[in-house]
């Protein structure tokens, strides 16, 4: 992974976050000034960021830190790499050939396995060949790029269709948007740079760590579990913050079960600054509300905890039972038929969504479900007692 630097600035360009020691230059300095160094592929071999050739293939490697500067690094190097006499065409330059061949040119470059990350229109761009635009490969940082460029426009309501949340239910897509644009960093962005990104062992996760505003450490949690790249959450540190959280809600979870109120919303006050759209932080806040008897209060953070992760099933049974208390069964009804959504199969969310249907005077609704909770599930005697109730 990159050399951090702190918020050290780049030795040549002044601007960048330095990240990499350059052997050639003998300063510490950014990706950006490295590609446009190593671009020529004259760094000494000791370096680990110099290109690699292969006699077989005409372009070299270029290890990177991120599919941002790996294409940017290929991209420098192919505006050399046209006008430069090539031993794979008798010494002639790709733009000359691809003027006087255009056709043998095509051939011969697609006669070549190329990494995915490699800009194919813009070779073909310039050798002034023809193409069909490729579909641009959806990676994380893809999606990174659409979040950072809505958010840099203070466009609030659009960022959700970039995250995980996609529950069609208005509150909660307003709710979502109140949270995310109530984190002071996020409201003062102009510029940002991705430093690294990565994917995890399990193939559907990823990290974006990028610095913002050339002075504020963030990153970027992503999930694709449905296809597609989304952002999870946003956490205002490194890497190395996203793996120590875990540690964190086990101190909190601790607390909660010592009743150590005070320990608890310590922590909690605490972790926001560094996880602040965390779903967990809001679902342990809602547990200390209720430690404290302030049932209003947790009603509300399990509401931010759905917000916040709209798949996740815990705050869903939590803000139904508050409604139960109070005998709002109208409100127990919403919240469950959306679990119901997320555990189609669940007896117990089947039976607590008869109960509320039979609490809002829907009798009918709540008899069909029960029904069908004794004929799916026959040992499950909670439904087959609330039908004889019923009955």
């Amino acid at each position: 992974m990159l050399k951090l630097f702190k918020s050290s600035r780049c030795q040549s360009c002044y601007t960048e976050r330095a990240i990499r020691v350059c052997p050639r230059k003998r300063k510490n300095i950014c990706w950006q000034c490295c590609n446009e160094t190593r671009c020529d592929t004259r760094c000494p071999e000791n370096c680990d960021y110099a290109p690699k050739k292969e006699e077989t293939k005409p372009f070299p490697s270029f290890k990177a830190d991120s599919r941002a500067e790996a294409e940017n690094a290929i991209k420098r190097h192919i505006d050399l790499w046209t006008g430069r006499e090539n031993p794979f065409l008798k010494n002639k330059t790709p733009a000359k050939e691809a003027s006087e061949n255009p056709q043998e040119m095509f051939a011969w470059l697609s006669g070549f396995q190329y990494p995915v990350y490699f800009p194919m229109d813009y070779l073909l761009k310039k050798l002034d060949l023809p193409f069909t635009p490729a579909e641009k490969k959806e990676d994380p940082e893809n999606c990174v790029e659409k979040w950072m460029k809505t958010l840099i426009q203070l466009k609030w309501n659009e960022l959700r269709q970039y995250s995980i949340n996609q529950s069609s239910m208005e509150d909660l897509a307003e709710r979502y948007t109140e949270l995310i644009q109530a984190i002071p960093q996020l409201g003062k962005v102009s510029t940002y740079s991705i430093l690294y990104s990565g994917l995890g062992e399990d193939g559907i996760s990823a990290l974006v760590y990028m610095e913002l505003n050339h002075k504020i450490d963030w990153t970027l949690v992503l999930s694709n579990i449905t296809g597609s790249w989304k952002i999870r959450q946003n956490i205002a540190g490194s890497p190395q913050a996203y793996f120590k959280q875990n540690q964190v809600y086990t101190a909190i979870a601790e607390a909660l079960g010592k009743a150590d109120d005070a320990k608890v919303w310590e922590l909690i006050n605490s972790s926001l600054k560094i996880y602040p759209d965390s779903p967990d932080l809001y679902y342990y806040r809602a547990l200390y509300w209720q430690l404290v008897k302030q049932r209003e209060q947790a009603a509300v953070d399990f509401f931010n905890a759905i917000a916040l992760d709209n798949s996740w099933t815990e705050p869903y049974l939590h803000l139904s039972a508050h409604y139960f208390v109070k005998e709002d069964y109208e409100q127990a009804k919403i919240w469950l038929e959306e679990l119901k959504i997320l555990q189609p199969d669940d007896p117990n969310v089947l039976n607590n969504l008869a109960a509320a249907y039979a609490g809002n005077g829907e009798t009918e609704k709540a008899k069909e479900l029960w029904q069908e909770i004794v004929q799916k599930y026959p040992a499950f005697e909670y439904a087959r007692k609330n039908l004889e109730k019923l009955q």
